[in-house]
């Protein structure tokens, strides 16, 4: 489906002189694709197993790219990208529906733990979380809006938007006829799952994700409010890491297997600094393992340097650099409309960030698309910012 959605736009979308002028626009964006890629293509020609390295390679580097590419030509407007996350929306409703299915069946892992058709719980609590974000921000402000005082109700947004009704899609219609209802089933699905999946992981990555980016809104809002937030976040954090670490036994043998993995990943980026071992290898380097084969690091930041050596590594961190950078930008300009889309997606970010020091959040197929979905909302999102300063630019002068 990528390849002929790319095919499609290559004939009919496709404008060499519009894909100069985007990369003149995003030059670090363009230096952290370059350096990434590059990276990992050096690891993947250096690898023991060509032929997996190769595959890992195509499905969670080229194939994205090649997304990402479409994505950001065809996905215009804040109406389109409102699309975008009913569209993902809807997908961790259909999955946790199937998983919870699975849960009443009895069908778990032999740790009691779920993870639907997924090959592990952390897979399924990775690919939910974000959407569990995606829907808690879509509630709070719903309640925002109906809760604010002293703003005239002309002024409020409609309490159901509507959606563009081309799509034919029946249960878009339903969404759009109980938008509150259905994000509020969504919610409590999701909740349900990501608790049976016990990933850890996902809920520090989720505390730590709405907190920060409550604390976001909150400088540009209510500043005397922020520490009080940030001191609940860490209270909270430094609860469930006590739970976790001293009141569990899975937690106990979860963190001990961890930390043997760091260890033996360090190890191998002693031998392998600058070009690294080819993707998906690991498992090979990490043979000695009491009970299973560890396929990756557990660590989104040792994957990255494991993986794609020096040169990826230093392209992964351009590419955080530039997506903050440009999201704390826009939020600098206070604009209404893209302030919420700047709020959840530097959220998105966060949790990856957060939840990827405990696993790889990004080493799939499923993930790495959610990762450059949101790579490609916030730079659609820059764009829209930089042609609304365009057309004020444009009136002032007339």
């Amino acid at each position: 489906m990528i390849y002929v959605g790319f095919a499609v736009w290559l004939i009919k979308g496709f404008s060499f002189l519009k894909l100069k002028e985007t990369i003149k626009e995003n030059r670090l964006l363009f230096w952290a694709f370059f350096l990434s890629l590059f990276g990992v293509g050096l690891a993947t020609i250096h690898s023991w197993d060509l032929g997996l390295s190769a595959g890992i390679l195509k499905a969670w580097f080229f194939d994205p790219l090649l997304f990402f590419i479409v994505f950001v030509s065809i996905i215009k407007s804040l109406d389109d990208i409102k699309k975008v996350f009913y569209s993902f929306i809807m997908s961790g409703f259909v999955v946790s529906v199937v998983s919870l299915i699975y849960l009443f069946l009895g069908k778990t892992n032999i740790d009691g733990r779920l993870q639907g058709f997924y090959d592990s719980p952390n897979y399924l609590a990775m690919y939910l979380a974000p959407v569990f974000i995606v829907v808690f921000c879509f509630l709070a402000q719903i309640i925002y809006t109906k809760t604010r005082v002293g703003v005239p109700a002309s002024r409020r947004a409609p309490s159901r938007p509507r959606l563009d009704r081309a799509l034919g899609l029946r249960m878009v219609f339903l969404i759009n006829n109980l938008r509150p209802t259905f994000l509020i089933l969504s919610f409590s699905f999701l909740i349900l799952v990501l608790f049976f999946t016990k990933s850890f992981g996902a809920w520090m990555g989720i505390i730590g994700a709405i907190g920060l980016g409550l604390i976001f809104w909150l400088w540009g809002v209510k500043k005397k409010k922020t520490v009080v937030v940030l001191a609940i976040l860490l209270i909270i954090l430094c609860i469930g890491i006590y739970f976790i670490k001293f009141n569990s036994i899975q937690g106990k043998l979860s963190i001990n297997s961890r930390l043997e993995i760091w260890q033996r990943a360090m190890d191998a980026v002693v031998m392998y600094p600058i070009i690294g071992i080819g993707p998906g290898t690991f498992k090979d380097f990490f043979p000695s393992y009491p009970f299973w084969g560890v396929p990756q690091p557990h660590n989104l930041y040792l994957a990255f340097l494991l993986q794609t050596g020096i040169i990826g590594f230093v392209g992964f961190v351009l590419l955080l650099v530039w997506f903050f950078k440009t999201g704390f930008k826009q939020l600098a300009v206070h604009n209404p409309e893209l302030t919420t889309y700047c709020l959840l997606l530097l959220s998105l970010m966060i949790y990856i960030l957060i939840h990827g020091l405990v696993d790889t959040t990004y080493w799939k197929n499923d993930l790495s698309l959610v990762f450059w979905t949101i790579i490609g909302i916030m730079a659609i999102t820059k764009n829209q910012l930089k042609t609304k300063n365009e057309k004020v630019k444009t009136v002032i002068q007339n």
